[in-house]
């Protein structure tokens, strides 16, 4: 048993080695000066220490095997351990230098790890191999076949010297204890000890994407992707391409002609607030209980406030993507998921940064999670301040550090680029403690969810409070929405999408309330038509302010179903039923369909 317990440690650092000591050397080599990057010592270092976990999670996903070969050896000592260990140090042998040597020499025409698109490419050979030489396939087959023999002698090294023997005197008791407690070692490290699973986002730490794809596994990256069905981008297909056409023309235009201006600076500093599940059911003043959101209700006669705004989907993953990009959310996926169409979205913060604007995004939790790094990175966020900018002892809630630090954090930041003349600058903030499991520093309703909203609600007035005194506020425009409506009813209640949507500061010329019919996602349009700047690859962000905007509605996705609102009423749609479970109606069931077939059709080309 001893033995076995030796190979199986030789395995894990075998494997291990492979990756942090050929997978990254030949990646950093081979895509040396990529982009035009410089990489120094201290980079180097950052890329491993940051690939560090998701290197050592994709060796124990590998380890799984020989740690359940080892648990058979040891219930049935016959069964031959070492014989089975080699077969498997084989298999790893081809298919390890095989991915590590595609990753490394198709990153500079994919410019995206390798993920389960190579066997999309790869069904097409001619396509997929028309750029490149013969010779070029040829010293890369050399390569597979050095390294896999380099592999081959690392992994099977043990078995020759430590031959595992059937003479398994340890008591059967301590054996299965062993196996469990390996067994557990090994779900801890794929796992990760974050309150989210391991996932490729958790590898992203800077705004340079080469070297956040320096750092990721990409065999970690491979198998996550499998595991991640991409989806079918006709399922939602209800009309051939003419009718889609002209049922479609018109529901989103893309410019406007002139543009009603609520505000007076062409170019004032922007910060976008995105109040993480903040329906409009907890602000008294846009429908809803008068109890929780009290210091943003006192704001409402201050503001330019849009009433009927409603969110794009039910999930963070998508709700971000809504209001930064003016994507529509999916309803059976999420776009967030698939790294090489999230660089293709527009974003806010993108089309600034082209207009002289310095961008960050900030977040007080882990945004390793489902992407969401890399989403801000590629979506024009040029600095992001997460968790790991904070103190430990400032990491009070399971989340992560909570709302009152993060909100001071920022007024302390936009008080020093006022004084440092660092203008003009973005800011996304998407705050984090109106979250489940709702522990706050707060406690003023016994209902411990409604105090997390209540809480965040006593944050964000107390730094509007605060920054309003600054010099700071007068060239100020502060934009307020919610990523997703709050499930306070039923998923499918037509009432659960409504979220706030407003605009502060001292460049809003008066408060004003707009009753007009609208989605989150025309945040992104409605804003660069307040700056006077066109917003044309955001396909479905309407400028809700410009004289284009003449068919007011709104559409929202929830788990496999849709909500289309316009002024005759409200459609509440199940893709699985295939029906309306609530305000059937014919033309609104066509035109959500017809926005559902289109954006999937965007998507296959993202």
């Amino acid at each position: 048993m001893k033995k076995d317990l030796l190979v199986l440690l030789w395995l894990f650092v075998a494997i291990t080695f492979l990756f942090i000591g050929i997978q990254k050397p030949l990646f950093l080599i081979y895509n040396h000066g990529f982009g035009g990057t410089v990489l120094t010592a201290h980079d180097i270092a950052d890329i491993y220490r940051h690939g560090l976990a998701i290197d050592l999670a994709t060796t124990g996903y590998l380890m799984v095997v020989p740690v359940i070969l080892a648990g058979l050896h040891w219930c049935f000592p016959k069964f031959s351990f070492s014989r089975w260990v080699n077969a498997y140090a084989v298999i790893l042998a081809v298919l390890l230098p095989l991915a590590i040597l595609a990753d490394a020499s198709l990153y500079e025409f994919w410019e995206f790890k390798l993920d389960r698109m190579a066997f999309f490419y790869l069904g097409d050979p001619k396509d997929a191999f028309a750029s490149v030489s013969i010779g070029y396939l040829l010293v890369r087959l050399l390569g597979w076949l050095m390294l896999g023999a380099i592999a081959y002698l690392l992994l099977a090294w043990p078995l020759r010297r430590l031959r595992s023997d059937n003479d398994l005197t340890v008591s059967p008791w301590l054996r299965g204890l062993v196996f469990v407690l390996v067994g557990t070692v090994m779900f801890g490290i794929i796992r990760g000890i974050r309150v989210w699973p391991n996932t490729p986002g958790r590898v992203f730490y800077c705004n340079t994407t080469y070297f956040n794809h320096a750092a990721l596994n990409p065999v970690f990256n491979l198998l996550y992707s499998l595991n991640k069905r991409e989806d079918d981008y006709k399922q939602f297909d209800a009309f051939d391409e003419e009718t889609r056409a002209a049922l479609y023309e018109g529901l989103f235009p893309t410019r406007a002609d002139s543009t009603e201006l609520l505000i007076n600076n062409r170019r004032p500093n922007v910060l976008v607030v995105v109040l993480e599940g903040f329906g409009s059911c907890f602000i008294e003043g846009l429908g809803g209980m008068p109890e929780v959101g009290i210091g943003i209700n006192r704001l409402l006669p201050h503001s330019v406030v849009f009433a009927n705004c409603y969110c794009g989907s039910f999930r963070t993953d998508r709700g971000i993507v809504c209001a930064v990009s003016g994507y529509l959310g999916q309803p059976t996926t999420s776009i967030m998921r698939f790294a090489h169409k999230i660089k293709n979205l527009p974003g806010l913060p993108k089309t600034l940064k082209k207009y002289g604007y310095a961008t960050q995004g900030l977040y007080g939790g882990d945004l390793s999670f489902f992407n969401m790094s890399e989403y801000f990175i590629t979506s024009g966020h040029d600095k992001l301040v997460t968790e790991d900018d904070f103190p430990v002892s400032d990491r009070t809630t399971k989340w992560g550090v909570p709302d009152h630090i993060t909100f001071d954090w920022l007024y302390k930041d936009i008080t020093s680029r006022h004084k440092q003349g660092a203008e003009p600058w973005y800011t996304t903030f998407l705050t984090i403690s109106s979250h489940n499991p709702f522990d706050v520093p707060y406690h003023r309703l016994k209902n411990e969810k409604y105090n997390a909203f209540a809480y965040t609600d006593s944050c964000f007035a107390d730094f509007i409070g605060r920054i309003r005194q600054t010099p700071a506020w007068e060239n100020l425009l502060i934009v307020v929405v919610a990523d997703h409506g709050f499930n306070w009813e039923e998923i499918a209640s037509p009432k659960f999408p409504f979220v706030p949507f407003l605009m502060m500061g001292g460049a809003v010329k008066e408060p004003r309330r707009i009753e007009t019919l609208m989605s989150q996602t025309d945040l992104p349009a409605t804003v660069l038509g307040q700056l006077g700047l066109p917003h044309d690859d955001f396909l479905f962000s309407r400028d809700v302010m410009g004289n284009t905007y003449r068919y007011p509605f709104a559409f929202n996705t929830f788990s496999n179903g849709f909500n289309f609102r316009d002024s005759t009423g409200c459609t509440v749609y199940d893709n699985t039923a295939r029906k309306a479970i609530y305000g059937a109606d014919e033309r609104r069931e066509q035109l959500g369909k017809v926005i559902l077939q289109t954006l999937y059709h965007d998507m296959s080309n993202r």
